[in-house]
């Protein structure tokens, strides 16, 4: 039988879940705030400086920066390797004026007047040595001819030894100087007829003994094949022009480097 005292601690117990419910509430979230105005021009600056070897650091402007509006295209600003102060570095300019990103053409993920660098990174300052492993294109050219490609088959085009492998492939593997101080490229291109609806690239991957030693890849359609020595130069002079001492404070955007220009190539 319930007592008086009982409904009393019964009253007071469901009045001290009451406000314990009541103190428990939150308040309403805030409204979301409203979205951004669209952008009217591609945003200006410079990325953090990048370190590359102890002899590089770039500041890369936006310009050449998809990611600058687009967080689904991120940079990689990952460092190399664990407890490194090193980053790799990725920028992607137009043909035919080696200009950098616009409203209108970071749409097109398969224009073909663009060209990717894929990676410019740090590479082992022993790859340069006479048999290493690596990315070095004489020792990568005498690998390949004693494995996979042919070394009687090839053909010479726009200053490269391209070379068929042994098995059946539309693919081709090409050295050649890339520069004054006799350096070499490695790179790899695709023998057409192209299949209908592809967009056929020419990859070049290769190491410089440069700046203390750099990996580079870029990529480009393969329309642009006669033009793979300008595209390789505006690389380094756009790595020369982004160079900085090293983290400054306060720094002025780096000046935009001088261009040249390549005609024009329709897509294949």
């Amino acid at each position: 039988m319930r007592t008086r005292s009982s409904e009393r601690a019964d009253l007071a117990w469901l009045a001290v879940c009451v406000l314990a419910a009541g103190c428990s509430r939150q308040a309403p979230a805030p409204p979301p705030p409203p979205p951004a105005p669209p952008l009217t021009e591609w945003p200006n600056g410079v990325t953090p400086p990048l370190k590359i070897t102890d002899q590089l650091t770039l500041r890369i402007p936006l310009e050449y920066e998809r990611a600058a509006i687009d967080p689904e295209h991120p940079a990689a600003r990952a460092f190399m390797w664990q407890q490194s102060d090193r980053s790799e570095a990725q920028f992607d300019f137009f043909l035919p004026a080696f200009s950098g990103y616009t409203l209108e053409n970071h749409r097109d993920d398969n224009d073909p007047q663009k060209v990717e660098v894929v990676y410019l990174h740090a590479g082992n300052h022993n790859e340069a040595e006479p048999g290493a492993a690596g990315e070095y294109p004489p020792n990568m050219r005498k690998r390949a001819l004693e494995t996979f490609l042919n070394p009687r088959d090839f053909k010479n085009q726009y200053g490269l030894r391209c070379y068929r492998t042994r098995e059946a492939s539309s693919r081709l593997t090409c050295y050649g100087k890339r520069d004054a101080a006799g350096e070499e490229i490695a790179l790899t291109i695709l023998e057409p007829p192209y299949p209908a609806d592809s967009f056929p690239q020419m990859q070049a991957r290769y190491f410089s003994t440069r700046y203390g030693g750099v990996r580079l890849e870029w990529r480009a359609h393969m329309s642009q094949l006669p033009h793979w020595r300008e595209i390789d130069g505006q690389v380094w002079k756009f790595i020369e022009a982004w160079k900085v001492a090293g983290p400054p404070t306060g720094a002025a955007p780096t000046p935009p480097p001088a261009r040249t220009s390549v005609p024009a190539q329709p897509a294949a």
